[in-house]
């Protein structure tokens, strides 16, 4: 994505002193307010600037989603960051820099799409529905966002119905006045992601270009959301909204990563100049293709195949989705398997597929299995999965006793689809299982991890104590 910069970001809610760190977080070709939404294409600039924005490393550009997969039973982690150390161990605390750059870049994200929520109506040189179209999608990756921190640093909505605390919703545009806010609860934060994608859905056009919000990329993103709401027909309704597409469709193989597919409702593209071309990007110090990527291909090789996850495709050995691999050796120099979904360890520049169809199809399944017991379209959305990956048994309603049994096998299949694009903590945590059978072979601390479940302490991440420091408001973690 061509990086440009046009935000309007003073200074962030997340510095202690705003003149001490404005040099890290204003881009050199910034534009004044005044300037930024003079006119319809000054404004697109902005918007570009947060898509820009959410290939962070602390955003979309890997490693919250990288920690979600090692954390659990999905990925062994043999990488020397202490920070990523403190999380494989299960013993990170406040001051964990990735806990606190994570919640800063994030809001950055936020503040930007604040900025353009408010402005875009204002702007005299565009038509109606290119400033609904402008805030759109804006609201989208607001929600986006949100979504993602959200599910970081609260409780899933399954143990209290969304009542326990969640992030503080600042949903104004920064205007050089640092404001306070205590945290909100999720089902105040859920509630705002459903309203932004809700607006989104009926304001953006059903095509984009892959890497831009569609009114389907927002229908699917809600899909996730009443996922995990539990709220089972909504959840349905919306994965068929995406699926009936006719743009999107399941690929009719499994090697359309990094590629323009229809499989591809949403992705966060980047290309090779993107790791270089900003401090706070994507760097050598990780992406997907650097965590991903064995060192002889050009990465630093912190997250291979876990034993756990090994063993579950080995009980299927002509499930592609197995052997979609290459044996490279780690940061350790041992050898490891690692996943194909990103191999451009040289430059860094795959692709995040955030949104698919085969999720969507997930998705629907999972639903209607809940809304109907054992139901024969959520079987037929799963064989054509499991027939994509080379499994050439088909399932069949006699094959499951209850809708326990199918939800399970729909479990199972969720996992090895999804796998290492950063489903797995939150599949296990909204589903009642402990995010850790047995500990990776790399942690320190024996059992880090195991028996973790939704509701206890370690599942969350701390509330950064650099921003209780400065906003008394926040209500830490336990």
């Amino acid at each position: 994505m061509k990086r440009i910069y046009m935000l309007i970001l003073s200074c962030t809610l997340t510095v202690v002193s705003c003149d001490d760190n404005l040099d890290e977080i204003i881009p050199e070709q910034s534009l004044s307010e005044e300037l930024a939404f003079a006119n319809y294409n000054n404004a697109n600039g902005v918007l570009i600037g947060t898509y820009d924005l959410m290939q962070d490393l602390h955003v979309f550009g890997s490693q919250p989603q990288f920690i979600s997969d090692f954390i659990t039973d999905n990925v062994n982690f043999t990488g020397s960051f202490p920070s990523l150390q403190d999380f494989n161990n299960y013993s990170i605390n406040s001051s964990n820099s990735t806990v606190d750059e994570v919640w800063r870049d994030a809001y950055e994200v936020i503040l930007g799409t604040n900025a353009i929520i408010a402005n875009a109506p204002l702007i005299e040189d565009a038509s109606d529905e290119q400033k609904l179209a402008l805030e759109g999608e804006a609201r989208f990756v607001r929600a986006m966002t949100y979504f993602l921190i959200a599910n970081l640093y609260s409780q899933p909505y399954v143990v209290s119905q969304g009542s326990n605390l969640s992030v503080p919703l600042y949903l104004e545009p920064f205007t050089g006045e640092i404001i306070n806010l205590p945290r909100n609860t999720l089902a105040e934060v859920y509630g705002q992601i459903e309203e932004d994608l809700l607006f989104a859905e009926e304001n953006l056009p059903p095509t984009a270009t892959q890497g831009f919000a569609s009114s389907y990329s927002a229908a699917a993103l809600l899909s996730r959301l009443y996922l995990y709401m539990e709220d089972w027909a909504a959840a349905a309704e919306y994965a068929d909204i995406a699926i009936s597409s006719p743009d999107y469709a399941l690929s009719s193989n499994i090697s359309f990563y990094n590629t323009i597919s229809s499989e591809i409702i949403f992705s966060v593209e980047n290309n090779a100049t993107d790791p270089q071309s900003d401090s706070d990007a994507e760097t050598s110090s990780g992406s997907w293709d650097s965590y991903y990527t064995g060192r002889d291909q050009g990465g630093r090789g912190d997250g291979e195949f876990s034993p756990d996850l090994a063993a579950l495709f080995a009980e299927q050995p002509e499930d592609l989705r197995g052997t979609f691999t290459v044996t490279d050796v780690n940061f350790s120099g041992e050898p490891a398997v690692y996943t194909l979904k990103y191999d451009n360890g040289n430059d860094n520049s795959s692709d995040y597929a955030a949104i698919r169809v085969a999720e969507m199809m997930l998705n629907r399944a999972e639903a209607l299995v809940e809304l109907n017991g054992v139901d024969e379209e959520a079987i037929g959305l799963v064989n054509d999965i499991r027939s994509r990956a080379g499994l050439t048994t088909s399932w069949t309603t006699a094959d499951f006793a209850s809708a326990t049994d199918l939800l399970e096998a729909i479990y199972t299949e969720r996992r090895k689809e999804l796998a290492f694009e950063g489903h797995r903590r939150m599949d296990l945590l909204r589903t009642g299982k402990p995010l850790r059978t047995a500990a990776p072979p790399s942690v320190a601390i024996p059992n880090a991890g195991v028996g973790v479940v939704a509701g206890d302490p370690e599942a969350i991440w701390p509330i950064p104590q650099s921003q209780i420091n400065i906003n008394p408001l926040l209500e830490p973690n336990p």
